[in-house]
């Protein structure tokens, strides 16, 4: 049983063949997601959906070099979350994309008083870039009309593979005004934000047959898309209810799965329809980034003083190295970005006395860190039940200081994870699931 999966992400597309049966991959090809459009205002993020879409096309040609049309029995979808776009009724565009980096909304989100017991509803603290937050911008002005539906870009991919207009709980909370507990849109937040309800999407079961698709000379069944989060997890650590996973890439991110539902000022609570339960998502602004910072810090340095210049890749083994042989000592605060609830705070070094300011320290204490960011996330959602951490993302996956770190720090077994594009092999497990279930 063979399912194609596609993971549109906001800098890169995805998709990947697996038979679910063998458990085996048997193809994936990637490309740059080059739908952004140039000069908006300062502050915008947009992406063309039908150049978006037009791209996922190739992506499953090229994957049909690899796979016979014939054998694939499903199509699921992965896709960035928190973006919105409008279409009419015959699924033509109404606007671009509008992505979660977008920053429109942010006076008027700001300006917002919304009661904590909302946010206890919806899983999350509405954020500039959340659908939600465009739609009431949106609204404002008047760009919403009768026979307008807003879509994610990946409940988009599916409408024109299927023709139907719909969502799934994963993509809905991502807005920031579904209530993740009882599984509907919310009506108090809904008139706070003067958004109409006729605009949001039907919400249906996550990665479950919608409709079939003819596209490319396949007769496959189109599963309900999930959320790039939900998936990675998947994709990670499959369908395991003890296991969390840490994600260190550009940024930093740990997800928990709990069965029952929990709220947290410092987490978001999303739906893992799934596990049938929740995931609770602590995000850190820089994480992997730190790593990164700490090279070029390193690279100026021998730049300037040497007046030598040595590539990315030697610098990053020697700072592992360094780190790898460190006697420890320094404190480092990878906060450099603020968090979320607080943009404003600053990282810091500390505990620096006569002896200890050295390469190797300032490396490990950066690695510490930006680990620590996320364990302070764990210890604010209990993983009580937790057995072990699967990790991911290039920043574990080049580095196995930062695997033996998040061991030590965790006091937990930590595993790299096996994949490589996680979401869209998760997509891929979700829906042949859907599906066979």
């Amino acid at each position: 049983m063979i399912i194609i999966s596609l993971d549109i992400g906001t800098s890169k597309l995805c998709a990947l063949a697996l038979d679910y049966k063998a458990h085996k991959t048997l193809a994936i090809r990637a490309i740059p997601n080059n739908a952004d459009i140039k000069n908006l205002p300062v502050g915008c993020y947009e992406q063309g959906p039908q150049q978006i879409y037009n791209q996922c096309l190739t992506l499953i040609k090229e994957l049909l070099k690899d796979v016979a049309a014939e054998d694939v029995v499903g199509i699921g979808i992965s896709g960035q979350m928190h973006g919105v776009l409008l279409v009419n009724e015959k699924l033509e565009p109404e606007s671009n994309l509008i992505t979660w980096q977008d920053q429109r909304t942010v006076a008027d989100i700001a300006a917002l008083k919304l009661a904590p017991e909302i946010f206890e509803r919806t899983g999350c603290k509405l954020s500039s870039g959340f659908g939600g937050a465009t739609l009431a911008w949106l609204n404002k002005n008047t760009k919403i009309t009768n026979n307008i539906r807003a879509l994610t870009i990946a409940d988009f991919v599916v409408a024109k593979l299927t023709g139907i207009i719909a969502t799934e709980p994963t993509h809905a909370a991502s807005w920031g005004i579904f209530n993740v507990r009882d599984n509907y849109w919310d009506q108090e937040l809904l008139q706070i934000l003067n958004i109409p309800e006729f605009v949001l999407p039907k919400v249906l079961e996550t990665a479950k047959p919608v409709g079939k698709s003819e596209v490319l000379g396949l007769s496959a069944q189109v599963c309900s898309p999930i959320g790039d989060n939900q998936a990675s997890v998947i994709g990670a650590a499959g369908f395991a209810e003890d296991t969390a996973v840490v994600n260190l890439g550009t940024g930093g991110q740990i997800s928990i799965p709990c069965v029952q539902y929990k709220y947290s000022n410092q987490l978001e609570t999303r739906p893992m329809p799934l596990f049938k339960g929740y995931i609770q998502v602590g995000a850190s602004l820089c994480g992997g980034w730190s790593h990164a910072y700490l090279k070029n810090f390193f690279y100026q340095i021998i730049k300037e003083i040497a007046e030598v210049e040595i590539d990315s890749e030697t610098i990053y083994k020697k700072i592992n190295e360094l780190a790898s042989n460190s006697a420890g000592g320094l404190i480092a605060d990878t906060r450099f970005s603020g968090t979320r609830l607080n943009p404003e705070l600053h990282g810091s070094i500390s505990n620096i006395n006569r002896e200890n300011l050295t390469p190797g320290n300032l490396a490990r204490a950066i690695i510490e860190g930006m680990v620590n960011e996320l364990v302070e996330f764990g210890r604010e959602a209990d993983l009580s039940h937790i057995k072990k951490i699967v990790a991911s993302g290039n920043a574990v996956r080049k580095n196995s200081v930062v695997r033996d770190v998040i061991s030590r720090l965790f006091n937990l077994p930590c595993e790299m994870g096996e994949a490589t594009e996680e979401a869209a092999l998760g997509a891929a497990r979700a829906s042949a699931l859907g599906i066979t279930k």
